[in-house]
């Protein structure tokens, strides 16, 4: 564990604590009937940004937690300087909240919202909770890929989470048709990224460990937002059950997130009578503004 001044993109200097946690990147895929133990222990670490208020204390009340993930371009490395979503929650860091996020359990932090990702973290939230005082009960953050990680994380894990409060989210992975629009989904974009690293398609494939080229749904159950926790009603819409109360900032101009997808989440919710708040945001590009970051902050403050 070692401590670093960062300079965010605000201009402030804030310390953060960087640390590493273990855990088993290795998980049973397919169906086996051989009677024979299939699972095994694969130790991998983890790199992981923790941020403590200035009113933190190490006595007394805990100090609230915000797990912020980042998105598919985010690290979090101290050697790099990169401290992955917690950008994210900057307004929150001023109000005196910890922040937490992990780079994620493949060297280039492109995770994809994965469940050894989503273990990662938990790993990582334990680590914290654990040398920190910090409330166990967790707020959840993220921006596009990152939204994505969070929604994951919530519904992996519901017990510890109190709200969430997501930034234009990838809610989908394999493609989605609302009406007569088609909602590309990330398994759509096969073309490799300009710097020649492997297309989001091919990382899809790698970190969700499907057999072909071929999309496996038994793969990406539990971890794949608008079909998890969810049904198809009467009349043939989605339904999805969320594990706690949660926040969604949208533009309308987003070239990456598609709003047609974002607002239909957002209904899928409200049809199963859940709570949810949808700020949909006239000419808003795919970038946070001080706008999201500030009612973010108010989002959260109800929960604590």
């Amino acid at each position: 564990m070692k401590k670093q001044n960062i300079v965010s993109k605000d201009g402030t200097e804030r310390e953060i604590i960087f640390f590493n946690v273990e855990f088993n990147n290795y998980r049973v895929v397919g169906n086996s009937i051989a009677n024979e133990v299939l699972d095994r222990y694969e130790p991998t670490n983890c790199e992981c940004a923790l941020y403590l208020p200035d009113t933190y204390t190490e006595d007394g009340d805990p100090t609230p937690l915000i797990m912020a993930f980042h998105g598919a371009g985010g690290r979090v490395s101290a050697e790099l300087g990169k401290i992955g979503g917690l950008k994210h929650a900057r307004s929150c860091m001023d109000a005196g909240y910890a922040v937490l996020d992990v780079d994620g359990n493949v060297p280039t932090g492109l995770s994809q919202g994965c469940p050894e990702h989503i273990f990662a973290a938990f790993k990582a939230y334990r680590y914290a909770i654990k040398h920190f005082n910090l409330c166990d009960k967790v707020l959840i953050t993220g921006g596009s890929m990152g939204g994505h990680v969070a929604m994951n994380f919530a519904n992996t894990f519901p017990s510890i989470a109190l709200a969430i409060g997501v930034f234009y989210p990838r809610l989908n992975m394999d493609g989605v048709q609302i009406g007569d629009h088609y909602c590309i989904g990330t398994w759509d974009k096969n073309k490799p990224k300009k710097d020649g690293s492997p297309s989001t398609h091919d990382r899809l494939r790698e970190v969700y460990r499907f057999p072909s080229d071929e999309w496996c749904e038994e793969n990406t159950l539990g971890f794949n937002p608008y079909k998890t926790r969810s049904f198809i009603n009467a009349n043939g819409e989605r339904v999805v059950i969320p594990p706690c109360p949660i926040k969604i900032w949208q533009g309308t101009a987003d070239p990456t997130v598609d709003p047609v997808l974002v607002t239909e989440f957002v209904n899928s919710v409200r049809r199963s009578g859940s709570y949810i708040e949808f700020h949909l945001m006239e000419g808003i590009d795919h970038h946070t503004n001080q706008v999201m970051y500030d009612e973010l902050r108010l989002w959260f403050d109800r929960f604590i």
